[in-house]
């Protein structure tokens, strides 16, 4: 009897320690589950925080390049303006370098920057040039793009001919004219197509098909602007662009 008791006490701590084996399985994998669970979520919200961070990114490089661009245009405004209006380069009196009011415009020569020549004179290449590009850096977009369209029709074959053409385009963008800008754009990549004005100019037309809502041919384009210009600025500005609109460049 004794060593039946026995027998009987060893399979009853056998048979505890089976169910606690059992009950341990089980909480092991209840823990496992809510740990795969837990990773999955973070996972998701890893993917998102870097989708944000991207976006974020791609804004800001392109803020910083407007920043710089815009600094070297103040600066070479600056010292543009201030040789254009001295009356020693530009041949006129003080009296004269300062326009007068044009009857029936409201506007008074105090509030007028652009330098225009008079009736009859020939301003050379780079006074007319400058003077163009000064309307367009005080968002004066029609009176630069008559300016250099002007340019255009008295010099169409000088180093900064191609140059005239692209700022036509990026006033008529300012204006939110995007089938025109890229009319603009297109006619210097035929009449200029090694202009180093090429890919900006194709950046600036991928973004207006965007503006237009064509994003099949607007991601056409960003993606040519990185096959042919890999190392430029503006290969990356396009790479940044498809990233937000949920395309990953190839």
């Amino acid at each position: 009897m004794n060593d039946i008791e026995k027998q009987i006490q060893a399979l009853e701590r056998k048979s505890s320690s089976k169910e606690e084996v059992s009950k341990l399985n089980t909480n092991v994998s209840l823990q496992t589950e809510q740990l795969l669970k837990s990773n999955a979520d973070t996972g998701v919200r890893l993917g998102e925080l870097t989708a944000k961070m991207e976006q974020l990114e791609s804004k800001l490089e392109d803020t910083n390049r407007r920043l710089a661009q815009l600094s070297q245009q103040i600066a070479e405004t600056q010292g543009d303006l201030a040789r254009l209006r001295s009356p020693a380069s530009s041949g006129l009196t003080p009296s004269q370098n300062t326009p007068a009011a044009r009857p029936g415009s409201g506007e008074i020569g105090a509030d007028t920057t652009s330098v225009r020549a008079p009736a009859g004179a020939h301003p050379s290449p780079t006074e007319l040039y400058d003077t163009a590009y000064a309307d367009y850096n005080k968002g004066r977009y029609p009176l630069a793009i008559q300016g250099f369209q002007e340019y255009l029709n008295a010099y169409p074959n000088t180093d900064l001919s191609d140059n005239a053409q692209y700022w036509i385009g990026e006033c008529l963008y300012a204006q939110k004219k995007h089938k025109e800008s890229i009319a603009a754009f297109d006619k210097l990549l035929k009449q200029w197509p090694q202009s180093d004005k090429a890919a900006a100019a194709l950046l600036k037309k991928g973004y207006a098909l965007i503006e237009l809502g064509q994003k099949a041919e607007a991601v056409v384009q960003l993606q040519y602007v990185m096959h042919e210009f890999p190392a430029a600025e503006e290969s990356r500005l396009a790479r940044a662009r498809l990233r937000t609109m949920g395309i990953e460049a190839r």
